[in-house]
């Protein structure tokens, strides 16, 4: 029998072009063999077009993907299918990722989780391969895409080659393989065997623009074992989660202080000059150098007044005779993180104060509550502020603790200047809630809007009133339809007084009453022990409250742990008990900050009220949705949140059976309004994270004291 050349004509033509263009570009680029761009495959992995490779998504980075490829298995009988694709670096070595498949005709719609590990320690170069296990399609019951693998992935020159081998059962059974060709530092070709077919493509990546931190990135394929002629596209983009904003550049001397390279003995520059060059362009007051008589009661006047008009609150300024400056504030306006707060107070005290002071106090507070103190030798802030070199140094020397020092010989110059009571804050963000995913819809969401008025009144305590506006909404939250019990019309959704107490140097206590929910009053209340440096952290929480809507009772009981590994930013928490539906179990969630945006990832195991016994996994992202320094505090300050939140989770179904839209398990009530978030720097303020964050602390220094 004679094979049909008209058949294999257009194949060996397509095959031989993909040859020379491969042989073209290895010819005209012989100098690019460094380091590859890893990129989402078609799956939602990393990796080539359909198999992954052994290498993980960056950490700290997000990649999304959209892509519209069919599955191979019902691609004859689907019109259109969508696929959306994320994945997170959240170790070095391991990757989480999400994705929500919609395949219009054989009714396909699922929303899973992906998870790969790199294998740690082995060591690049030496001819030793990556190597990766992973999971596709992980939770839920429906599976349609499920398999376990494992991959190995090894680099030469401008090539990478990977080989693996793959469980199933719904995908990639079996041995499977594929190269990538780094033509271009933008340009990668792209060969594969994904266990049923052969697929050959390209993917562009573009470079970062303007020196923003972001990629964009257009994978193209086709099988050849199916159509060559047709091809399918993916469409994504990369970008970090956060920024830390360590600052590692050097920077001027301090104004009128002796800088890190001044000889031991050498006199600083008059004080005349000194104050004259560090007074702000818009600063009225005359500079402490400008008179013969200044005094250093003067020169601290004139520093709790600049201060003040940075916006601090409740600050005072002290001295014990001239061996120790303290400084009480609060910190209202830098609220992406108090290490910003943290770097402008300090900064201003080692350009502003009368020299011959040994050491700083700062003392950091909260609705006038002394929250956190940190003492250092002067001259260690100094050098570390001109050289970020003298980071070692600064951090042995300094001394963090929650356990305030008495201040009785502690001379303040005035009382306090920028006092707080009754000052308001008005936060404006916007509430959204989705549903993905489910029986009535690929994607659903409700957005609204939220104006949240904080008013302080007594030490420690606030009034707190939010209104809840809906603004738009997708067709299934319309009247008669599946979701329309989630929207609610314009309302007043809290009004509660919270009281704040700090009981000893660990323990804080937050004591809340008043409308929790529309038609749910009684009270919430919250403990925490945080003993020794903030690497532990011991909780407790009681609600009670009546929904007078549908007569029911909440009782809430929940004792939690929180261990905190500095060297990784990572936050482990277990919270069991009765939550607010009353279903009895535990959650555990694993949380890891990059920047100032928190990617934690959960899990809940409960029990509710008729003896279901339900599991769900999710994420949730948590950043600031506000500017990183917010407009003055007085007499009523504008402002975004300081950690908006996004969560998604999908049940744990038993196989066989779908994932539904049912009721809310492990409901941890919690306000914005609370310990973790108001008074600890949403969890951040422990000795070892304000050690190792430092830099951020003299990036605030240089961008505004220096660059005012």
């Amino acid at each position: 029998m004679h094979p049909d050349i008209s058949a294999v004509a257009p194949f060996a033509r397509r095959a031989a072009f993909y040859a020379i263009f491969m042989l073209m570009t290895t010819h005209i680029t012989p100098g690019l063999a460094g380091e590859f761009h890893n990129a989402l495959s078609l799956q939602g992995y990393t990796g080539l077009l359909n198999i992954p490779n052994a290498e993980v998504t960056a950490e700290g980075r997000f990649y999304g993907l959209f892509s519209d490829q069919k599955e191979s298995k019902w691609r004859d009988r689907v019109w259109r299918q969508e696929n959306y694709m994320f994945s997170v670096g959240f170790f070095s070595f391991a990757e989480l990722g999400g994705r929500l498949t919609e395949a219009r005709g054989v009714g396909a719609r699922d929303l899973s989780g992906n998870v790969k590990v790199k294998m740690p320690f082995i060591p690049e170069g030496d001819y030793l391969p990556a190597l990766a296990l992973g999971m596709q399609d992980v939770g839920g019951g429906a599976h349609i895409l499920q398999t376990a693998y494992a991959v190995a992935t090894e680099k030469l020159w401008r090539v990478r080659f990977s080989i693996g081998y793959g469980r199933g059962p719904d995908r990639m059974k079996g041995v499977f393989g594929g190269a990538e060709l780094k033509a271009f530092d933008w340009l990668y070709l792209l060969g594969e065997y994904d266990t049923t077919e052969t697929n050959v493509g390209a993917r562009l990546i573009t470079p970062e623009f303007f020196g923003i931190p972001v990629n964009f990135q257009v994978t193209a394929k086709t099988s050849l074992s199916h159509k060559p002629d047709h091809f399918e596209f993916g469409f994504g983009m990369q970008f970090p989660l956060g920024l830390d904003h360590f600052n590692r550049k050097p920077l001027p001397a301090v104004p009128g202080k002796a800088s890190a390279g001044t000889a031991e003995g050498e006199a600083a520059p008059p004080r005349g000059d000194v104050f004259a060059t560090a007074q702000s362009p818009g600063d009225k007051s005359p500079a402490p150098g400008d008179s013969a008589g200044d005094t250093v009661k003067d020169s601290l006047l004139r520093l709790r007044e600049r201060l003040a008009a940075k916006g601090f609150q409740n600050v005072r300024v002290g001295r014990r005779g001239m061996n120790l400056l303290v400084i009480e504030y609060e910190n209202s306006r830098f609220n992406h993180n108090e290490m910003d707060g943290l770097g402008v107070v300090a900064g201003m005290a080692v350009i502003h104060s009368p020299t011959g002071f040994e050491s700083l106090r700062l003392v950091l507070k909260k609705k006038d509550i002394r929250v956190v103190q940190l003492d250092a030798p002067f001259n260690d802030i100094r050098m570390f502020l001109e050289d970020a070199g003298k980071l070692e140094q600064l951090q042995k020397s300094l001394r963090v603790t929650t356990d305030i020092a008495d201040d009785k010989e502690v001379g303040y110059v005035a009382e306090r200047a920028n006092p707080s009571w009754l000052r308001a804050s008005l936060l404006v963000y916007p509430g959204l809630k989705t549903f993905i995913g489910t029986e009535v819809g690929v994607f659903d969401y409700l957005l609204s809007i939220k104006p949240d008025l904080y008013v302080n009144t007594w030490k420690g305590s606030v009034i707190n009133a939010r209104w809840d506006i809906p603004v738009s909404w997708s067709e299934n939250f319309d009247d008669g339809k599946a979701f329309r019990s989630f929207r609610k019309d314009s309302q007043l959704d809290r009004l509660m007084l919270f009281q704040a107490i700090k009981a000893a140097p660990t323990i804080m206590a937050s004591l809340g009453a008043g409308m929790l929910f529309p038609d749910t009053y009684g009270t919430l209340n919250e403990l925490f022990w945080t003993p020794g440096s903030g690497t532990h952290r011991f909780s407790f929480k009681h609600v009670f409250a009546d929904d007078t809507s549908r007569h029911a009772t909440h009782e809430v009981y929940l004792g939690g742990y929180r261990y905190y590994f500095s060297p990784l930013e990572l936050y482990l928490e277990g919270t069991g008990g009765r939550f607010w539906d009353q279903d009895n179990g535990f959650k555990l969630t694993l949380k890891r900050f990059f920047g100032d945006t928190s990617f934690l990832v959960f899990y809940k195991n409960t029990e509710t009220v008729d003896r279901q016994h339900v599991q769900t996994g999710g994420v949730q992202v948590a950043f600031p949705l506000t500017p990183r320094k917010d407009m003055r505090p007085y007499p009523l300050q504008l402002r975004g949140s300081d950690e908006w939140s996004y969560a998604q989770e999908v049940v744990i179904a038993t196989p066989g059976h779908r994932n539904p839209v049912g009721t809310s398990t492990g409901v941890n009530p919690t306000p914005d309004f609370n310990l973790e978030r108001l008074f600890y720097n949403r969890d951040r303020l422990s000795v070892e994270y304000i050690k190792n964050h430092l830099l951020r602390l003299r990036d605030a220094y240089a961008t505004y004291v220096l660059q005012r």
